[in-house]
């Protein structure tokens, strides 16, 4: 992990807390903190899908195909396995953009 996406992520941590979210569950590895577009009323931290796709482009040298198989392997299919109802949410916006 990058020092600067440690800062980032700690950073988020202390807002999301400051805001009463601090319950919130954040993806730790990567953190995808550039991917962050918003927070649920409920706590849940809602990341764009193609700004996680770039963001593993930009940080880890990935081609797209590399970010979109990790991202639905390692990340999507993880999430039903996080305890709470604050966990993430993972919005697919590319059909907006």
């Amino acid at each position: 992990m990058h020092k600067k996406e440690n800062m980032k992520q700690e950073e988020l941590k202390k807002l999301l807390t400051s805001w009463g979210y601090e319950d919130a569950v954040l993806f730790e590895n990567p953190t995808y903190c550039d991917a962050v577009i918003g927070i649920s009323e409920n706590g849940q931290v809602a990341y764009s899908y193609n700004k996680m796709v770039k963001h593993l482009m930009n940080e880890d040298n990935m081609t797209e195909e590399e970010a979109i198989e990790f991202i639905d392997y390692n990340t999507i299919r993880a999430l039903p396995y996080v305890s709470g109802n604050t966990r993430p949410i993972v919005i697919y916006d590319d059909y907006f953009e």
